[in-house]
């Protein structure tokens, strides 16, 4: 009797500690618990008074800065400046958290921020079918009164999520960023060539991308080797803020803000303002930024200015050459391309038959002296060049023939000069 009385004790009491492990230690369920994290992480985001503003530096280069309000009914308001519009004008799309391996924010239609996502190049460039390496799903790392860390899901984009304040906010909503914007693009425009003179008198050839969104500073070290100190940037409403700090001798910033009472960019350096001036040409000569800034002159079908009369005719007289020889071309894009590792030139010559585009190239090799005087000397050719050699001859025979000299026109333009005939020079775009 005593046997089966004892049995049973020893029973209930294995029931009554397995029925325990079934009870969490934190008063909680796993689901209960996450379902609390997602209200709070909710509560955080929608109660942002003045908004959240963030900024993110792509894989594939260049930044990018958002400013976001949520709403209690999924929806979020959106600005950026990705593009000019974007910089004024609210995208209204939604926004929710789910719960995958971790709590996580998920911008589920589309946004400013999937611009920078979208596979499509056209849309806004990036890399086919990947953008820019750009997340708009994100698992949530921390949660603070201020700032929410976050880290994208499929290409780990890192996103910082910090509250924005009144003038911030302000700035967005009033159209003022955007206006900004419009005005930064407009002086960087009207004043292609700028530069930072720093206290040891060097002058530092600034340069301001805000398609590619980067900042370079050029100059010429003791040896006159060019040298280069570039990083990424996103605009914020006081000017650009830089991926990395630059960092010239003792003198380091990692903002250029912008005066818009006085149309100006200038930095702070140990709590004085060096304000960037604005010069009438490059400070770096034209020959010594080859390869570095730019790889081709690129000459369009039709003239632009600073074409000699001499090239223009002699333009012409090619195109109508193309014309009425036995293929029937069109003259299109001719590329000036430059290996300056090599010192090899191509003269790339594009033409249209029948609505198909062909190649045409000529190789040069050359040389080029301190003073930026180039001697080319075509090399043997094939092809298609063969083919049209005739009709290129006025031209392969400046190349061939005549020294040339190469500076910037009007700022976005580099112009090549005979040194031989003055009478013959050309402009093309810069690429």
């Amino acid at each position: 009797m005593r046997t089966h009385i004892l049995y049973i004790l020893v029973l209930a009491c294995l029931l009554s500690c397995r029925k325990d492990k079934t009870t969490s230690i934190f008063g909680e369920t796993p689901d209960q618990r996450l379902e609390k994290a997602l209200a709070e992480y909710k509560s955080t985001l929608t109660g942002a008074t003045y908004g959240w503003k963030t900024a993110l530096f792509p894989r594939a280069g260049g930044g990018a800065s958002f400013f976001m309000t949520f709403d209690t009914a999924g929806r979020v308001t959106m600005y950026g400046d990705v593009t000019a519009d974007a910089a004024s004008t609210p995208e209204n799309s939604t926004w929710r958290l789910k719960a995958m391996q971790r709590p996580s924010l998920l911008f589920d239609t589309y946004t400013y921020l999937h611009l920078l996502a979208d596979p499509d190049p056209n849309v806004y460039g990036g890399v086919t079918g990947q953008g820019y390496y750009v997340d708009f799903e994100y698992a949530i790392d921390s949660v603070a009164n201020d700032t929410i860390k976050l880290t994208g899901i499929t290409y780990g984009t890192k996103m910082i999520l910090v509250k924005a304040t009144k003038a911030e906010h302000d700035a967005y909503t009033s159209g003022q960023f955007g206006e900004q914007l419009v005005d930064i693009e407009n002086y960087i425009a009207d004043f292609p060539w700028q530069y930072l003179q720093f206290p040891d008198g060097k002058k530092l050839q600034v340069s301001i991308n805000t398609a590619t969104k980067n900042f370079t500073l050029i100059y010429l070290d003791d040896a006159g080797k060019v040298q280069l100190l570039s990083t990424a940037f996103y605009f914020s409403t006081d000017g650009l803020y830089l991926q990395t700090p630059i960092t010239y001798g003792s003198y380091t910033f990692n903002e250029v803000f912008w005066d818009a009472d006085n149309q100006v960019f200038y930095i702070k350096v140990n709590g004085t303002r060096i304000d960037v001036q604005v010069a009438d040409t490059s400070i770096i000569p034209m020959h010594q930024l080859l390869g570095v800034s730019f790889t081709s002159i690129v000459v369009p079908p039709q003239s632009i200015p600073g074409w000699s009369a001499d090239f223009t005719n002699m333009w012409k007289s090619i195109a109508a050459s193309l014309k009425s020889g036995g293929y029937n071309l069109t003259l299109y894009y001719t590329y000036f391309t430059f290996d300056a590792a090599q010192q090899v030139m191509y003269l790339d010559v594009y033409i249209i038959q029948n609505n198909r585009l062909y190649l045409a190239e000529y190789p040069y090799t050359y040389t080029k002296t301190t003073a930026g005087v180039f001697n080319f000397t075509e090399q043997s050719y094939q092809g298609n060049a063969a083919l049209i050699a005739t009709d290129m001859a006025p031209l392969r025979d400046h190349l061939e023939n005549d020294h040339f000299t190469m500076d910037f026109f009007e700022g976005t333009l580099g112009q090549l000069k005979s040194v031989e005939d003055t009478g013959f020079y050309f402009t093309g775009y810069l690429e």
